[in-house]
């Protein structure tokens, strides 16, 4: 029955999920980071003109008033920065600082250890098809929920 997968599928998500934040949060902590910033500074560093809220909040797949405590406290921290310019009050970008994109530059390195250690014992081909299907769940769940 196709029913029956679905609290596996539910539970190994979720047991996945708490344990990458763990190996975050651990591995973030000499920086005075938590996992919650490690995603988003993951996805500034992606874009050479940075993101607004909106587009970080879309890229992390979180909400606003999420990401607005987020870079409060990375900008606290001196790790992004708001983009310069007046003309764009309220849509301004973040950016990485300098400091920033050194931390980035070890998270990227930790996060490659750690992916090469989790793939080591599986085929290039079957991390192809997983993710395949991955986006494929991604979608048709976020299909459902939009009709």
């Amino acid at each position: 029955m196709e029913g029956e997968r679905f609290t596996p599928f539910v539970l190994l998500i979720e047991r996945i999920s708490k344990n990458i934040k763990r190996i975050a949060d651990k591995e973030m902590e000499p920086y005075g980071l938590r996992s919650s910033h490690v995603m988003c500074m993951l996805q500034l560093a992606k874009t050479k003109d940075g993101l607004s809220s909106s587009a970080l909040a879309d890229a992390c797949g979180v909400d606003k008033a999420f990401i607005s405590r987020i870079t409060n406290e990375l900008l606290e921290k001196g790790c992004i920065e708001k983009e310069d310019n007046s003309q764009k009050k309220y849509k301004t970008n973040f950016i990485l600082t300098d400091k920033g994109k050194e931390i980035n530059k070890k998270m990227t390195e930790i996060v490659s250890n750690y992916v090469r250690l989790v793939n080591q014992n599986v085929s290039k081909k079957a991390i192809e098809n997983f993710y395949e299907v991955l986006n494929e769940f991604d979608s048709e769940i976020s299909d459902i929920i939009s009709d």
